[in-house]
């Protein structure tokens, strides 16, 4: 077997054929061979560079750091069951005949449980409106705040490609509400969005803020105060101009000056220990 130097290591060049391979293999077929979610992790738990050579692999390497913040104490994901409960009351008559069995399947690794979204569609027309619904909703129940109040219109937010794809994959799913697994932020602690974006398992995708809405209405002590785990939405990206610069994401946080939840928006770039990234993750089966 012919071997090459790599940064003083000798590296069998067939393995790195077997690598290609397997990855060629894996685009074809997930379960015949390696994808991308295992080259990004052997990159980054298993790789030979510092960090400013990682950061020519994987974007944004630099824009994370170590976290400690934490969920309420006592906070727990919502069964299927509780979060219909709270949704059958705001959207009586949407059908949730079939949200019991789409949620039956084993979680994949990092979910923490399911969520149940109306389909956009189902609460008004558009997206946009969708959101303003669920906004609504909340401000109904608890203290908050919609600091980007009239700025969430189709020229200030749109969805990322992955998130909009993923979307019109569960769009497919019998009834009147998306059903996938989900974590609330844990994961993707300390990360700014798009270094959490980058690193994405190839099945995983980022929640906009309507999503993230309606798990905050089925979730209301999700954020209660202070040093807690705040949110940023990474399904989306956001224009605060309206002006084609869609540089910034929306954010869930709390103001303990008025004690209550707030919506704003901030750089995607921005790294803090105290926000995380909730995400999603399209199950294995969406009809």
């Amino acid at each position: 077997m012919t071997n090459m130097v790599i940064s003083s290591s000798d590296i069998p060049f067939g393995l790195l054929e077997e690598l290609f391979k397997q990855l060629k293999a894996g685009a074809k077929d997930p379960s015949k061979g390696l994808t991308g979610t295992h080259l990004r992790a052997f990159l980054e738990h298993r790789n030979p560079f510092d960090k400013r050579e990682l950061g020519k692999v994987l974007p944004y390497a630099d824009e994370e750091t170590e976290s400690d913040f934490d969920y309420p104490d006592g906070f727990k994901i919502r069964t299927v069951q509780k979060q219909m409960e709270v949704l059958k009351k705001h959207f009586p008559n949407l059908d949730a005949s079939h949200v019991a069995e789409l949620a039956s399947s084993d979680l994949p690794d990092w979910a923490e449980g399911w969520a149940v979204i109306p389909k956009p569609e189902k609460v008004s027309q558009i997206y946009h409106k969708a959101l303003e619904v669920a906004l609504g909703l909340i401000a109904k129940e608890h203290k908050f705040k919609n600091w980007r109040e009239g700025a969430l219109t189709k020229k200030h937010l749109r969805l990322k490609e992955k998130t909009a794809c993923v979307y019109a994959k569960l769009d497919e799913q019998p009834g009147d509400f998306w059903v996938f697994p989900f974590q609330f932020g844990m994961k993707w602690r300390g990360h700014s969005v798009r270094n959490a974006q980058a690193r994405f398992m190839d099945e995983e995708f980022g929640l906009g803020p309507y999503e993230v809405a309606i798990l905050l209405l089925t979730h209301p002590d999700r954020i209660t105060g202070l040093n807690q785990l705040y949110i940023d939405c990474a399904g989306c990206e956001y224009s605060p101009d309206a002006d084609g610069d869609f540089f910034a994401r929306p954010s869930f946080s709390w103001s303990n000056h008025y004690k209550r939840l707030e919506l704003f928006d901030s750089r995607t770039d921005y790294v803090s220990r105290q926000f995380g990234v909730v995400s999603g993750f399209l199950p294995h089966r969406t009809t």
